[in-house]
């Protein structure tokens, strides 16, 4: 229940604002030359002095976003995320990412390297089982009505039921 509900607010999370925050639009740059340098953009995150952002190694994620014309840091731990404008610099927004809290519950990862690696697997094999069965379950009595509607309608065949052979 919990990862098919995870899954589902993952799927919808660009329509669920409150999962992640939207992204802040500052003019499209025409050039390369008019973009701030990636160094420049990771100074003023780090400048911030916010306890998820105090080194390098604390950063999971930049992307660029050439549309928005904007960067996103999302840090490894507190799942908080920085836009800073590809134009100025500046930063632009500080908000939680809900969405990458939902996923380290989706992935189990959130209970630690061990659930992540062997539960989840575990539970992957197992899905596919109940799949699998719940297939057969419903497709083997749809063959068989097919094939007794199949002998029903052959003549001169024997037939038997409850022990006693019949032939029409």
């Amino acid at each position: 229940m919990v990862i098919a509900g995870t899954g589902f607010l993952l799927a919808n999370k660009g329509r669920i604002s409150t999962l992640r925050p939207p992204e802040t639009s500052v003019p499209r740059a025409s050039n390369a030359e008019e973009i701030v340098s990636l160094a420049q953009a990771t100074e003023a995150v780090l400048a911030l002095d916010l306890p998820e952002f105090q080194s390098l190694s604390s950063l999971d994620r930049i992307d660029y976003r050439p549309k928005s014309n904007i960067y996103k840091f999302v840090s490894r731990e507190g799942y908080r995320e920085v836009q800073v404008s590809g134009q100025t610099g500046e930063v632009l927004s500080i908000a939680p990412r809900n969405d990458q809290l939902i996923e380290d519950i989706h992935d189990l990862s959130i209970f630690g390297d061990l659930a992540h690696g062997w539960v989840l697997p575990a539970v992957a094999i197992c899905l596919f089982g109940l799949g699998l069965s719940g297939v057969c379950l419903f497709f083997v009595p749809v063959f068989r009505r097919r094939k007794f509607k199949k002998d029903q309608a052959k003549p001169g065949q024997k037939r038997s039921f409850g022990g006693k052979s019949e032939t029409s």
